[in-house]
């Protein structure tokens, strides 16, 4: 016999109540087949990665605030700080980090009239333009990735056994895959 809908989004009664109003967030997004299909542990599994993902990202995004970079920004100096000559195209950014070349072009005149990045026309293709990062970005970039490093490993890591961790690699893994496997067979 299923239980209840509400026992279904919420599990046992012993069961420590902080996950119940994340969990009903899979009713709210798929009604009634998370009442008939799913038990507790699917919908805290699901709505338990939405929510520490965003509980994370928000976290990350308050810490950089001092460095007066969001994730995206950070992102970007990242990938330009690990380029060869610290330089990528514009539209090489957009693809990597999964964003529009309009939406990567305002993180870009943004961190350029601080001075962080520096434009140049592509000396191979006069169509493309290059993105460097400069001195001071490097600087910067590498005071907020320590930051975020030391948040990663006490929020993220330090409370998960190694044998968590690795089971989660596993699964991420396993997930990240069939989505790359369904991004191709829709190419």
């Amino acid at each position: 016999m299923r239980p209840e809908p509400s026992d279904a989004l919420t599990g046992p009664p012993e069961a420590d109540g902080r996950m119940a109003p994340i969990t009903a967030r899979a009713g709210y997004m798929m009604g009634r087949n998370v009442d008939r299909a799913w038990s507790p542990e699917r919908a805290a599994a699901w709505e338990g990665f939405l929510e520490l993902s965003r509980q994370l990202r928000r976290a990350a995004e308050g810490l950089l605030e001092p460095f007066g970079l969001s994730v995206s920004m950070l992102g970007v100096m990242g990938r330009l700080e690990r380029a060869e000559a610290r330089t990528l195209r514009q539209t090489e950014l957009a693809e990597a980090m999964g964003l529009s070349v309009s939406r990567i072009s305002r993180l870009i005149d943004a961190l350029e009239r601080r001075g962080l990045v520096q434009r140049r026309p592509c000396p191979a293709d006069a169509r493309a333009t290059n993105v460097t990062l400069t001195r001071a970005g490097l600087t910067l970039a590498r005071g907020a990735q320590d930051a975020v490093f030391g948040f990663v490993e006490e929020r993220f890591f330090a409370p998960l056994s190694d044998s968590t961790v690795k089971t989660l690699a596993h699964a991420f893994t396993t997930l990240l895959g069939r989505s790359q496997d369904d991004a191709g067979a829709c190419e």
